[in-house]
């Protein structure tokens, strides 16, 4: 991905100099509720990186102010010209407005190169993520039941949990 900047952010792709920041936002997600990062450690928590490195689907959010990246937009390319989005901001960062300012332009950018729909997936009980996405325009279009797991239980059954789909048709469609 070619670098892009809004008012206050520069997006772009990560390097290895992005580690300790990338560290610190999803270890704050080690224990979460809705996707966590489980056993996550400074040690084995480069694997994170690796997999974003050179990757255009993921997207540093970097402050301009002080050069800090604080989370990630994910952009990743689906069947029939489609993108799924998916977001994380360092606890520290959020309700500033930084991650609505980088998936707005991000989205807009996808819209003028012909992607046809963005959509997103995220728990019915994430308040937060679903209000989100409908203060971007996306609207709920479906509900699956018990479909996904990101945690197993004390006997190491998966813990199922809902997901809500939404999405955001190109305004040319």
């Amino acid at each position: 991905m070619k670098k892009q900047e809004t008012n206050r952010l520069i997006l772009r792709n990560f390097t290895l100099e992005d580690y300790p920041d990338l560290y610190e936002f999803l270890s704050q997600r080690k224990d979460d509720e809705f996707e966590g990062y489980p056993g996550i450690t400074y040690e084995n928590g480069v694997k994170h990186l690796k997999y974003r490195l050179d990757n255009d689907e993921f997207i540093a959010i970097e402050l301009k102010e002080n050069h800090k990246v604080i989370g990630n937009i994910y952009l990743g390319k689906r069947d029939f010209n489609s993108l799924e989005l998916g977001y994380i901001v360092n606890k520290d960062y959020q309700l500033k407005g930084y991650a609505t300012e980088a998936a707005s332009f991000l989205i807009k950018e996808a819209f003028n190169s012909d992607v046809h729909k963005v959509f997103a997936e995220c728990n019915p009980l994430n308040t937060c993520s679903f209000k989100f996405l409908e203060s971007l325009g996306f609207v709920q279009e479906g509900h699956l039941r018990m479909n996904v797991s990101f945690k197993n239980d004390s006997e190491g059954k998966p813990i199922y949990q809902d997901t809500l789909i939404y999405g955001l048709l190109s305004p040319k469609d």
